[in-house]
């Protein structure tokens, strides 16, 4: 049946397209023992490290202009449905305002705290950073950030920092990242290490 010429079809529907597209980042999907021997050779063979935070990921796209929105993307490229609370949406244009474009910034977001932990920097003045590496890519991100809700996650690049790490008794420190010095977003390029469970 042919349809009439006031019915949608396949090439009249209309499709809200997001003004900026999620970026697939890495996700880990092999892990290593919480033990100094395990943690000592993965240190030795190049990779830093991060604390792996118990939160909901977040891909925060931040534009140039306050008339855009900031959309923050979860792990399977969908738009949170919790909207950002005013005052953490104004901490994150403050500390992440591109020039020009978009800035995009791979984060843990704890919705119940309204923290948000900044671990990794993937577009800046609309410029994919996907050809550097990822420790080129945190040393973009902003230095000494004070702010109620916004933290900067440190690197961690001995084994006796993520030991401390792996013992720490907060339930949203759920262990840590390694990641290597390969360029890219690729899901072998991380690797995580949980606590041990008591």
């Amino acid at each position: 049946m042919v349809p009439g010429i006031f019915e949608p079809t396949l090439f009249s529907r209309r499709m809200k397209l997001p003004p900026s597209f999620y970026i697939r980042a890495m996700h880990p999907k092999t892990e290593i023992r919480p033990d100094l021997e395990s943690v000592r050779r993965i240190l030795d063979a190049g990779w830093v490290a991060q604390l792996k935070i118990h939160g909901h990921r977040a891909q925060v796209h931040i534009h140039e202009s306050a008339l855009q929105p900031v959309l923050v993307y979860n792990r399977q490229g969908q738009l949170h449905k919790k909207e950002l609370p005013a005052a953490m949406e104004n901490e994150l244009r403050r500390i992440f305002q591109p020039a020009r474009g978009w800035n995009v910034i791979d984060a843990e977001w704890i919705k119940d705290q309204d923290k948000i932990y900044a671990f990794d920097f993937l577009k800046q003045d609309d410029q994919l950073l996907r050809g550097l590496n990822f420790e080129t890519r945190w040393k973009r991100l902003p230095r000494n950030v004070l702010s109620p809700s916004v933290q900067i996650l440190p690197l961690l690049r001995d084994a006796k920092e993520c030991m401390e790490a792996l013992a720490r008794s907060e339930e949203w420190i759920e262990g840590v990242v390694f990641k290597s010095q390969t360029p890219g977003f690729e899901d072998t390029s991380i690797i995580r290490c949980r606590k041990q469970k008591i």
